[in-house]
């Protein structure tokens, strides 16, 4: 039996062509889009290639010569700052025989030094070695790939495509909201690293409706207001309470400087939102009892600032409180298996054991996530089977995730 070969490239653009086309407006996709193997190098080839993508945050790297990876497909790359402390990106691919340059996940020094045949290149991705007698190139034509790369106020976002998804207007919302929390003043206090058994849309759309949290997360609902908004199409005295509440936090929000806020999950834009949401009353931050947990962050000077939720497809969101942010990164691995990084981050000078402990930061964000992880490999499963049909998505509950699925099936289809 001779080797088998794979399709061509016609042929999977053809496969989800078809597949989109077959699609049926206001349920959920066919089974195929979260299993096939030609649909997963689509994913990766005509969207995450394309779009702005979260690699990590600024405190990662606080020091010229500190540095971390980031891989997506086959695609390493290095995020460092360089001598001027400007972050800057580069392919993880020496440019003699194409070893990984950086092997490891974070590392610091005053240069990137490949350990196959060392060559060592610059923090601004120049060789540094004479290359002209022996090799017959100049060593400016043999520097590092650059790679696009943004710090949004804290965030770090890497570009694969040389013309990416134009995100500019979104980028200054992020900027001006999220400043007041100060991530570039902050530290990792802790991280998780998760290996679901799930497709990464499955994961997204999981995120995109709080119609799952009252049964699986009780931590989540006890300090914020989606349930309560969610339910309200039930009970208009509902929804005209929780306006009520939301007015008030907003007046509280405006005496602080901040942007005003609502209780909606909706996004700001096709693929990104960033609102600032009320929390529930006697909760100032999210945790098991809405006490604080950690200093105040940034500028902040009084306490209840609300959560500042931003939300970027195809790979982060981000709760941010007056006193912690946390921040999850989803990162493919194959159809049923995404990598999913949890990190908590609290005020730069917060000392662990004095000014906070992991068992008051982490219980609301782990228990939570760990939740939807199992939530999300017994939808994997299910959609596995071959008695899977999509049903149809609630008119009052799943909005949010048809917008997610509409904003999917567009751009694989470009």
């Amino acid at each position: 039996m001779g080797t088998p070969v794979p399709p061509s490239e016609s042929a999977r653009e053809g496969y989800v062509r078809r597949m989109v086309a077959a699609h049926r407006p206001g349920g959920p996709l066919a089974g195929a889009f979260y299993t096939s193997a030609d649909i997963f190098r689509e994913d990766l080839a005509r969207l995450w290639s394309r779009h702005w993508l979260y690699a990590g945050h600024s405190c990662q790297i606080p020091r010229p010569g500190d540095w971390f990876t980031y891989a997506i497909g086959a695609d390493s790359v290095i995020v460092l700052r360089d001598e001027r402390g400007e972050v800057r990106a580069f392919h993880n691919t020496c440019r003699h025989r194409g070893s990984r340059v950086c092997p490891g996940e974070a590392g610091s020094g005053r240069r990137l030094t490949c350990p196959y045949h060392a060559w060592s290149y610059g923090l601004d991705g120049r060789l540094l070695m004479d290359s002209k007698a022996d090799f017959g190139l100049d060593r400016s034509e043999l520097s590092l790939h650059p790679v696009k790369a943004r710090n949004v106020a804290g965030l770090l976002f890497i570009a694969l495509s040389d013309d990416p998804v134009p995100f500019e207007h979104a980028f200054a919302d992020i900027e001006r909201k999220l400043r007041p929390h100060g991530l570039e003043r902050a530290k990792l206090a802790h991280k998780i690293d998760y290996a679901v058994k799930a497709n990464w849309k499955l994961i997204f759309e999981n995120n995109r409706e709080c119609y799952h949290c009252a049964p699986n997360h009780p931590e989540y609902v006890k300090a914020t207001y989606d349930v309560a908004r969610d339910d309200a199409h039930h009970d208009p005295k509902r929804v005209a309470e929780v306006d009520r509440l939301v007015d008030e936090a907003n007046a509280r929000f405006r005496a602080l400087g901040l942007d005003e806020g609502d209780a909606l999950s909706a996004m700001t834009d096709e693929h990104w939102r960033c609102r600032r949401a009320p929390l529930m009353k006697g909760f100032t931050t999210q945790s098991l009892d809405g006490k604080p947990v950690a200093p105040l962050m940034g500028d902040f000077k009084e306490r209840d600032a609300g959560t500042l939720r931003i939300t970027i497809f195809p790979n982060f969101w981000q709760h941010a409180n007056d006193d912690y942010a946390c921040s999850t990164r989803l990162t493919p691995v194959g159809p049923a298996e995404t990598h999913v990084r949890v990190a908590w981050y609290v005020d730069g000078e917060a000392v662990e054991g004095k000014d906070y402990t992991l068992d008051r930061l982490l219980p609301v964000w782990q228990r939570t996530s760990e939740q939807d992880w199992d939530i999300c490999q017994w939808n994997q499963q299910g959609v596995s089977s071959s008695r899977y049909v999509p049903g149809r998505y609630s008119l009052t509950r799943e909005q949010n995730v048809a917008h997610f699925v509409d904003w999917y099936l567009r751009e694989i289809a470009r």
